[in-house]
């Protein structure tokens, strides 16, 4: 099933319609029917490579900063895998774009608002990656930072949010519980989807958005976004995905 809904991430790009539009035209027998495709591929090529469009309709997805302040005390925080990648070259791991996720649990942890760490993350690839676990490497590197080892509990065998949830569910569960919300810390553009998925598997979350990708500034009207962008385009894949699981979640019943 995992398989098949990686398989399906890949149709939910422009891209790939684009790519199907221009097979369609190059194959089309009859000069009418060539010059309506290209036609088609080109204004889909336009309007899904715009920045302003994907942005505006991106944005609202976006949670707000949600600072902690100095009387927010918590049992644990939950950081969310999606922040490392896996160099099968160099057989090594590294942080990517997301490591934000990172850098703010630990300094929570540093600060004192939270008092253990749950690192969930396994493979997310649909192929094996010489058993790299992405909750095993973000522990080792908050070990390295001088946070102790009995303070971080390792959730490393989930693929998705679904899993994230209900194996982090298990950990607490057999920690019997907590006192407190979990802190849920997670890519601002997730944290709406993260939170109805950890809240339906009874995991109360106090949300801590991070790894801003887009701010405010970016839904503004100017000549710079009317220029097509490739990182457009591969951000339609993104929404389609927070769309899809939102739509998931609300049909599951949550609130």
């Amino acid at each position: 099933m995992l398989i098949i809904g990686k398989i399906l991430q890949y149709f939910l790009s422009p891209f790939v319609w684009v790519f199907i539009l221009v097979i369609l035209t190059a194959m089309a027998k009859k000069e009418k029917n060539r010059k309506k495709l290209a036609g088609i591929a080109l204004a889909a090529l336009l309007f899904f490579s715009n920045p302003w469009v994907i942005n505006n309709l991106q944005y609202p997805f976006h949670a707000p900063p949600m600072p902690v302040a100095a009387n927010e005390k918590y049992d644990i925080g939950i950081v969310l895998g999606g922040m490392t990648g896996y160099d099968r070259v160099n057989k090594q791991g590294h942080f990517n774009q997301s490591s934000d996720r990172f850098i703010q649990t630990a300094l929570l942890y540093k600060k004192g608002y939270i008092k253990k760490i749950i690192a969930s993350g396994g493979q997310n690839g649909m192929f094996s990656e010489d058993n790299f676990m992405e909750a095993d490497f973000v522990a080792k590197n908050l070990m390295d930072l001088g946070i102790p080892a009995e303070d971080i509990w390792i959730e490393n065998q989930s693929k998705n949010t679904i899993e994230n949830a209900g194996f982090s569910k298990q950990i607490i569960d057999r920690h019997d519980g907590i006192k407190t919300k979990a802190v849920l810390i997670t890519s601002a553009f997730h944290i709406p989807r993260a939170t109805l998925t950890f809240e339906q598997a009874g995991i109360a979350v106090r949300p801590y958005p991070c790894a801003f990708s887009m701010l405010p500034s970016a839904t503004r009207f100017s000549a710079a976004t009317m220029i097509p962008s490739s990182g457009a385009m591969e951000n339609w894949g993104g929404l389609f995905r927070e769309l899809i699981g939102m739509t998931y979640l609300k049909l599951k019943g949550a609130k």
